[in-house]
């Protein structure tokens, strides 16, 4: 998978969640950001791998209760901001 790949996928995944009800995430949802989290290590992307880490935890505990939607959404900014640097051609280190 090339990094333009990758960052599609990731934008095209994250489009799909629903951004007031984060209740509503399914687990294949979370199983697809796990899924990239091993893309994401197996190009090395160290920092893309703890923002798919960071937020594939925090929509987990979210769907039992335990996090804030706004502690998701953090995550989930996080995350857009680095997909929108990697179609700026930065790599890592954002």
């Amino acid at each position: 998978m090339t990094i333009e790949e990758f960052q599609i996928k990731l934008s095209t995944l994250l489009k799909g969640l629903p951004v007031s009800d984060f209740d509503t995430i399914t687990y294949k949802e979370i199983a697809e950001l796990d899924k990239l989290y091993g893309e994401a290590d197996e190009m090395g992307m160290e920092l893309g791998k703890k923002l798919l880490f960071n937020l594939a935890e925090a929509l987990k505990i979210r769907k039992s209760g335990g996090n804030t939607d706004e502690s998701v959404q953090i995550r989930l900014t996080a995350m857009d901001f680095y997909i929108k640097n990697l179609k700026n051609g930065a790599r890592e280190d954002l």
